[in-house]
């Protein structure tokens, strides 16, 4: 005999006015949502709709499509971001300046740390997938 656990997980989210709130609630059966609640409150009605998580999903999706209406595109939103943070960036010359200082490296030590010899080279069968 089995024994299966339910758990009832609730979110009430209270609107500006204190008699409206949204409701959600999983319920979560030996470990599997079987069930998802989502209820709409004000003070003299209510409007409930229970799914499943298929269904969930589904109006998850609806959600994200209509948000993308109502704020726009992303991709504006970090255009404009990228324009902040560039005119916020100081001059290279003055970063490149301040690397050399802290980080001094001798070129010929790279360059002869940098030689492939022919036997450390990969051989391009032996890696191409295609």
């Amino acid at each position: 005999m089995e024994i299966e656990k339910k758990r009832e997980t609730s979110w009430k989210i209270e609107l500006k006015n204190k008699n409206d709130n949204v409701e959600l609630t999983s319920v979560e059966i030996s470990g599997v949502v079987r069930r998802i609640k989502l209820s709409v409150n004000n003070r003299d009605n209510s409007a409930e709709v229970e799914m499943n998580k298929e269904e969930f999903f589904n109006f998850l999706s609806l959600i994200s499509a209509f948000k993308d209406v109502v704020i726009g595109d992303d991709s504006l939103i970090i255009e404009e971001d990228l324009n902040l943070i560039q005119s916020k960036v100081s001059a290279p010359s003055e970063v490149a300046d301040i690397n050399e200082e802290i980080y001094n490296i001798d070129d010929d030590e790279t360059e002869n740390g940098f030689n492939e010899t022919d036997e450390e080279r990969l051989d391009p069968e032996e890696w191409d997938p295609w």
